[in-house]
Parts: structure tokens; C-alpha cells; sequence
């Protein structure tokens, strides 16, 4: 059964870690008449990925995002993205990722500067914006997926250079019962990621192809920041922690993020494309 998920940040309240974590919220009521009616609200446990502990309290999902506040051990409060469903276990990624991401990206580039509620002028541009980082999510998983799927040679990369991924363990009885089992349960880990985590996306592509997923600097200058600005558009709808309203979503800014994305997914397609150098 696919789980329903929202994506949070949170800092642990005992160690300071930051944990970047999906974590299974209660399904919304699709059965309600109105979308005003869908809105559900449950018990909810989170666990520090560092020290841990774990704690309990409220959740309150709709779809504009979720609610969560914890109260024990300590009281603090989460704003999670907008729940949606994970992948099932046997999702496939498109074969043609690299098209599909360019078709998005160049539909999304035509929106740039359309109409927006006049109490809120870049209202569109943050969605292009968020569009645009999405549809880079999406290409940089389906692709490392396929690699490892399609070239036995990445997988093995992968596994030598990444410490995480290669220390995951198959029992001798799985591995004789499904000769795919290793592949599998890397396939199964790269799902998890969060791919707007450029620092780890950049340890996954060098690891595997032995290339940063970046042409240029000029690129990762503009990227590295854009997540950021991302995790504002979703969680407090272009507002900062004070609560202020950013204005850096304008035309030039929105395109230049769209053509730094098409940069690196150019860049990724024509690398990975090549003879790898192993």
C-alpha cells in the first residue's frame, strides 16, 4: 500500500540536528463533498535521525500542507509540505527522462510572468519556480535509477565509492533466491532520497559516473541557493521564517533558475550519455 508523505525540517530540540526527512501523515478525506472538508487530523510520532529520540504529537494535514505539533518531550511545531503519495515499491521510471524534463522545463519557461492576483503579483512566478525545481527532482532520480537499473558497471561505482550504499548487507539466501537482490535494495534507497538536496545529489552522480552533475559553478551558484528558496515557497508560500514576503521571484530571476535547471540537465544527459570512465 502506497504511504502518504509530506516532506519536513526540523531541528532536534536535544542534539540540533537538522533532519530533512518524508514522514507518513494520515490520508486526506477524499470522500468529502468540498475541498474545505478534506483537511484530517491524527497522532503523529518523528525520530531524530541523529541522536534518536523520538516524539510524539498532533498532525494536521489538508492540501496546502501539514501541521505538526510535537509535545513530548518538548513542544515545537513543523510546517510540512502539501502529503502526497509515494512511489509504489515497483515504480519505473520513464526511459526518456531527459525529454520529459525539457518539455516541462520550456512549458514552464513560457509561464514565466504570467497573471497573478493583484494582492500577490508573483503568485505564478513562485509556482513556475517550484515547477521548475520539481521537474529537476524528478530527472536527476529517474536518471541515477535508470543507471543503476541499466549499467551494472554504475551500480557497482556506486556501491565502492558511496560508504552509505556500500554498506548495505543481502543474506546469501536472498541473494541466491533473486540475483537482483543488491540491486534492488539500492534501487530501493535512491527512492528515498530528496532530490533537492544538491550536496548529496552532487556525492550520488560523482559516486556513480565520477562527473558532477554541474557544467559550471555559474550553475551551482544559482542552484544551491534556489533550494532554499524553494523550501520558502512551499512551506510558507514565498514568506520567510519573520513571516515576510520575498520579492526575489521575479521574471529575470525565475528565468535564470529555469535556464541554470536545462543547463544541468543537458550537461547530466550528455556525460552519462558518453562512455563512462570505468
Amino acid at each position: 500500500m502506497q504511504k502518504f508523505t509530506s516532506h519536513i525540517l526540523w531541528a532536534c530540540p536535544d542534539c540540533g540536528h537538522g533532519n530533512d526527512q518524508n514522514v507518513s501523515v494520515p490520508e486526506l478525506n477524499f470522500a468529502a463533498e468540498k475541498m474545505s472538508g478534506m483537511g484530517v487530523d491524527d497522532c503523529i510520532d518523528i525520530e531524530c535521525d541523529k541522536c534518536k529520540t523520538v516524539y510524539s504529537g498532533d498532525v494536521f494535514v489538508d492540501f496546502s500542507g501539514v501541521e505538526i505539533e510535537m509535545q513530548d518531550p518538548h513542544e515545537f511545531s513543523i510546517r510540512g509540505d502539501m502529503p502526497m503519495y509515494e512511489p509504489e515499491e515497483d515504480y519505473e521510471p520513464p526511459s526518456n527522462p531527459h525529454s520529459i524534463a525539457k518539455e516541462s522545463l520550456n512549458l514552464l519557461m513560457d509561464m514565466v510572468g504570467s497573471n497573478s492576483p493583484k494582492a500577490d503579483p508573483q503568485f505564478t512566478n513562485r509556482l513556475v519556480f517550484a515547477g521548475a525545481v520539481s521537474s529537476l527532482e524528478a530527472y536527476l532520480g529517474d536518471t541515477l535509477i535508470n543507471a543503476v537499473l541499466g549499467n551494472e558497471s554504475v551500480r557497482n561505482e556506486l556501491l565502492r565509492n558511496n560508504k552509505q550504499l556500500g554498506e548495505i548487507s543481502i543474506s546469501a539466501a536472498d541473494l541466491a533466491a533473486d540475483p537482483s537482490a543488491v540491486t534492488q535494495r539500492v534501487v530501493h534507497e535512491l527512492k528515498g532520497i530528496l532530490y533537492h538536496n544538491l550536496s548529496v545529489v552532487n556525492v550520488l552522480y560523482r559516486d556513480a559516473f565520477g562527473v558532477t552533475p554541474f557544467a559550471s559553478k555559474e550553475q551551482s551558484d544559482i542552484l544551491f541557493p534556489a533550494m532554499a528558496k524553494r523550501h520558502h515557497c512551499v512551506h510558507r508560500n514565498g514568506c520567510d521564517k519573520e513571516g515576510k514576503k520575498l520579492t526575489d521571484f521575479d521574471d529575470a530571476y525565475v528565468r535564470s533558475t529555469i535556464n541554470a535547471i536545462v543547463a544541468v540537465v543537458d550537461h547530466i544527459e550528455d556525460v552519462t550519455s558518453q562512455d563512462l570512465p570505468f
